[in-house]
């Protein structure tokens, strides 16, 4: 019997038909190793080459833009959608393939965003939902990623500080005036009062006191003790 002369290592029976199953015995070595390497080993590799790597994301801000930019030369098929809280991308590059989505802190205008893809880059222009101080990251996400950088090249200190101070006179304005500080939008201004003349003194007056009673109702009271030490060092002082 040929079959107890030689040691022949067959593929797995399931994953080939029946009529190789009864030619089995007829085939050589070498023919089955090759079966069995297109019958298991390529479907694997195909697996592993089908995953996507994270590109690197550099982004920048000011007060009511972003900008992002991915360094990948000379993209093909790429594939772009701009939502609300999220920018997703996927595309080649020299023979790779990238993808990302991100999922943005706060939201974005759609319509009046634009990106662009050259042969260097693409690159992202994306208007802020409203004019506020700038982001404290880009993501919803508190997880520090390493394909996500600072773009040294989109840093605007000075935008971000006068928008920042903007906010913050809005809000306590509000507060005083006694309107709801979240409905106070940075970059409008209030509707302008209808008097335009000379304001009334006495009007001046009646809001002044008002003011002064609110802070005098936000300010912690002093300790008995540190009153009266002071009261008598003042006391002192007098008679000398």
């Amino acid at each position: 019997d040929p079959m107890g002369q030689h040691r022949i290592v067959h593929p797995p029976r399931h994953s080939l038909g029946m009529e190789a199953r009864r030619r089995l015995p007829c085939l050589p070595p070498l023919a089955l190793t090759f079966l069995a390497f297109f019958a298991g080993a390529l479907p694997n590799a195909a697996g592993a080459e089908g995953k996507a790597k994270v590109p690197v994301v550099k982004w920048g801000q000011k007060s009511d833009r972003l900008y992002l930019t991915i360094p990948l030369t000379d993209v093909t098929e790429p594939e772009i959608t701009l939502e609300e809280k999220r920018v997703y991308f996927k595309g080649d590059s020299k023979g790779e393939a990238y993808e990302v989505s991100l999922k943005l802190l706060r939201g974005i205008n759609v319509t009046e965003s634009k990106h662009n893809i050259n042969k260097w880059s693409v690159t992202f222009d994306l208007k802020k939902t409203r004019k506020e101080p700038c982001w404290k990251r880009l993501l919803r996400s508190t997880k520090t990623f390493a394909w996500l950088k600072k773009d040294h090249d989109r840093v605007y200190p000075q935008d971000c500080q006068t928008a920042k101070e903007h906010w913050r006179d809005t809000y306590f304005t509000r507060k005083l005036n006694g309107l709801d500080p979240s409905e106070g939008k940075p970059g409008r201004t209030d509707e302008p009062p209808t008097n335009t003349g000379p304001p009334d003194k006495e009007q001046e007056k009646i809001e002044w006191e008002r003011k002064i009673n609110e802070f005098r109702a936000k300010a912690v009271p002093r300790k008995s003790g540190e009153g009266k030490k002071k009261k008598k060092g003042s006391t002192k002082k007098t008679e000398l």
